[in-house]
């Protein structure tokens, strides 16, 4: 049995006096505080400051032209990376963490981009492979190796014209050991020996793909509707060009040259479609491998047929080997070369500095691979220049390695590049080096202009 029945504790409840409320006084003074005026403008202030502060940071967080991307990224991430990429984190996670965090942030719809104008568009649209483009710029192979960053890429600066992934092997291969990539910080360069990496050119071909597809959704078309369009680009953008390197996997001998076309032959009816320009990678850029490219690129499945280019490494730099790569690109339809690559040797200014730290004259004297920096500029002019004496004007010559700024970029120009790429020169100079280098380029070629 209950100790109260029901309607004994409702009397009691209801018979119970309710005692005014203790802190009724201080809630309505309080409030009363809380609704000034002079309060209400305190808070009005401090809500404007916040809001001002995180919309400002936000613009220079995402503005490639803000001076954090110059002079505190670059550096911070040389700190926070420092390592040998096997026992402490170093260059190359670095570079993969770099590009992953372009990625995230275009996925989140806050893309890292050039804001405002760009006054040097219309000094600096050009035309190259057959496209219209917006300038003669480009960024060179490495850097997006497995096509993971196109879109956010782009996305960087308009300045960017030409976007060369890769390079694209046909199969998976883990390249060669860590530590495999080296700064040279005092002199702005790399010496890396990847050895062609890849996640292969099914995967690769599979993003690409998804590009596409997902062009055509958001625009109403189909992916057929897409490829069959030649007034579309690969790069799906408008005044862009995509490029694609492809080369052999390592385990295919290079002294059996059926096998070696067929490594380059799959990559291209693989990514073919995909791309504006197919850059053959190749040590020994032969007539019949070249043929058989442009064979197998005229062949994909879209009404716009990719180009086909050839990179030719620096030391490939003596008046015989010039002469042989011209004429196997004249006889085999190819429609360009990119000079240089990176060298093997090691030019006397990789050290010649004060400042260089003995870790720096270590890694020259001892670290194999492929260098890339400022001290290739010459040789790069002085092949670019030789190259176009050679191949005549009906042949893309694209200068690449050691360019620096938008004066480097005018250089190559005037010695008969139709385009200028670059890599190492945005690793050091962030994000928005090629925005910079673009509003150069156009001041200088203005100042020609002005004098003629």
């Amino acid at each position: 049995m209950p100790l109260l029945r029901s309607s004994t504790v409702l009397r009691a409840v209801r018979s119970s006096p309710i005692p005014a409320h203790p802190f009724r006084r201080s809630i309505s003074s309080t409030a009363k505080a809380l609704n000034s005026p002079t309060n209400r403008l305190r808070n009005g202030i401090y809500g404007t400051i916040l809001l001002s502060a995180l919309g400002f940071g936000y613009i220079e967080a995402t503005d490639t032209r803000s001076s954090i991307h110059t002079y505190t990224i670059p550096p911070l991430l040389r700190y926070i990376f420092s390592g040998d990429d096997v026992s402490r984190a170093g260059p190359e996670a670095a570079h993969v963490f770099g590009l992953r965090a372009l990625s995230f942030f275009y996925s989140l719809g806050l893309p890292l981009h050039e804001r405002g104008d760009h006054p040097y568009l219309p000094t600096l649209n050009s035309t190259l492979f057959g496209y219209d483009v917006n300038t003669p710029l480009g960024i060179s192979a490495g850097l997006d190796k497995h096509a993971d960053a196109i879109d956010a890429l782009y996305e960087l600066s308009p300045a960017i014209s030409l976007l060369e992934v890769g390079c694209v092997t046909p199969k998976p291969q883990d390249g060669n050991p860590r530590p495999r990539l080296f700064r040279l910080p005092t002199s702005q360069g790399f010496i890396n020996r990847y050895g062609f990496n890849s996640v292969g050119a099914d995967v690769v071909a599979r993003r690409l793909r998804e590009r596409v597809r997902r062009f055509a959704r958001t625009y109403g078309l189909t992916e057929e509707e897409v490829l069959g369009n030649p007034r579309i680009p690969a790069s799906l953008r408008k005044g862009r060009i995509l490029a694609v390197q492809i080369g052999k996997n390592k385990t295919t001998p290079e002294t059996d040259m059926d096998a070696v076309k067929r490594d380059y032959v799959e990559c291209v009816q693989k990514l073919g479609k995909y791309a504006d320009v197919i850059v053959v990678n190749a040590s020994k850029p032969l007539t019949d491998l070249l043929g058989s490219v442009v064979a197998a690129a005229n062949d994909v499945a879209r009404a716009q047929k990719p180009k086909v280019v050839v990179k030719v490494s620096p030391d490939s730099d003596t008046p015989q080997a010039i002469r042989d790569i011209c004429a196997a690109v004249k006889a085999s339809g190819v429609a360009g070369v990119i000079v240089a690559n990176t060298t093997v040797t090691r030019p006397t200014a990789l050290t010649a500095s004060p400042q260089t730290t003995e870790e720096e004259k270590r890694i020259v004297a001892k670290e194999a691979g492929g260098y890339s920096g400022p001290a290739l500029f010459p040789r790069t002019l002085r092949l670019v220049e030789e190259f176009r004496r050679q191949s005549g004007a009906d042949i893309e010559v694209v200068a690449c390695g050691g360019v620096q700024n938008g004066k480097d970029a005018l250089e190559c120009v005037k010695h008969g590049a139709s385009a200028v790429m670059g890599y190492t020169g945005m690793v050091y100079g962030g994000v928005g080096w090629f925005g910079r280098m673009a509003t150069e380029l156009a001041e200088e070629a203005e100042k020609i202009r002005r004098r003629l």
